[in-house]
């Protein structure tokens, strides 16, 4: 079912710091020590022990090539839990949080192009973001071992960008320069940003972000779980403003900036949401086939929108609205 609902209005720059939420599988809310878990790849309910082999936060991460171990059977792979997508021309990569690893969709295939671990706090056991890298390749963000990687091809040889420095990855966005990762990291519900070939992470804005978009301007566009929804983050003055506020969106999870407007996905909505840099924002898809949308990502003339209840990445006309299974 399409939809629209009232306009809504926005208040002026607010700097209040995030209240405190731990990233949850989206599909239904988890207790703190389950969220915990999710996070940091334990499998069972218990809180997880702490990692005797990270990195010292003080110490200047050592980038480092890494193999995947004890990969998952890509050959068996079957799509399992989509949650984030990014996409290059014709290819679209679907971040799979229980797989793990990262599929890619193109024209004539999908195949696993990164695929991770069952084995717990290593490399790609939980995999959240997924960005496009611009020397080719893709950047995945993976909470399991507190790691930027970068994917220069398929496989499971990868570059490890931060050592461990950063807690949970759970947005990921290239600047406008092609340089610099920007990523939301939900354990100190900051944005921080790194050289996109490795080096220690930086502080730009106090915002918990879960997802994060540029926009022609160079502005970075944050959505968070917290009254503020939407943030747009000066990167250069390290700023934030408040463009969406109160919350009027159950369950936001991720945001894309088009032209000149956004996107957010609202999973417990069941639906898609539109919104201006002037802090206006409307309900524009609701409903079927959306079951639990997360995930979204932006071309020339489409959305993709990631629903890992319906095991789906579903790809939106954005003039026409119509919608089709991309799985």
């Amino acid at each position: 079912m399409l939809g629209a609902c009232g306009i809504l209005s926005a208040k002026p720059l607010v700097g209040q710091e995030p209240a405190v939420e731990q990233p949850a599988a989206e599909a239904e809310p988890a207790g703190e020590a389950q969220q915990a878990a999710d996070a940091s790849g334990e499998t069972d309910s218990e809180s997880p022990k702490p990692v005797q082999d990270q990195a010292d936060p003080s110490a200047e991460p050592v980038v480092a090539e890494v193999e995947v171990p004890s990969p998952i059977d890509a050959e068996q792979a079957k799509v399992t839990y989509p949650r984030a997508v990014a996409v290059a021309g014709e290819k679209l990569y679907i971040v799979d949080l229980d797989l793990p690893g990262i599929w890619l969709r193109t024209p004539d295939e999908l195949k696993v192009y990164t695929p991770g671990t069952k084995l717990l706090r290593k490399p790609v056991n939980r995999p959240w973001a997924v960005a496009v890298h611009p020397d080719d390749g893709i950047l995945i963000g993976d909470s399991a071992s507190r790691e930027i990687y970068a994917a220069a091809g398929p496989g499971t040889t990868l570059k490890a960008l931060n050592n461990g420095y950063l807690g949970i990855p759970m947005a990921l966005a290239v600047g406008p320069e092609g340089k610099t990762v920007y990523v939301g990291d939900a354990e100190r519900r900051a944005v921080f940003r790194l050289p996109i070939d490795g080096g220690k992470p930086e502080l730009v804005a106090r915002v918990n972000a879960r997802g994060l978009s540029f926009d022609a301007d160079g502005k970075l566009w944050a959505i968070t779980p917290d009254a503020d929804a939407v943030q747009r983050i000066d990167v250069d003055a390290k700023t934030a403003e408040a463009i969406i506020v109160e919350r009027p969106y159950q369950f936001p999870n991720g945001i894309v900036w088009v032209g000149d407007h956004g996107f957010v996905t609202d999973g417990y909505g069941k639906s898609i949401w539109k919104f201006t840099a002037d802090g206006q924002t409307e309900k524009w898809f609701e409903g079927e086939p959306l079951v639990n949308p997360v995930g979204i990502t932006a071309d020339d003339k489409f959305l993709y929108v990631a629903d890992p209840r319906k095991e789906q990445v579903f790809r939106f006309d954005r003039q026409s609205k119509q919608v089709e299974p991309l799985l």
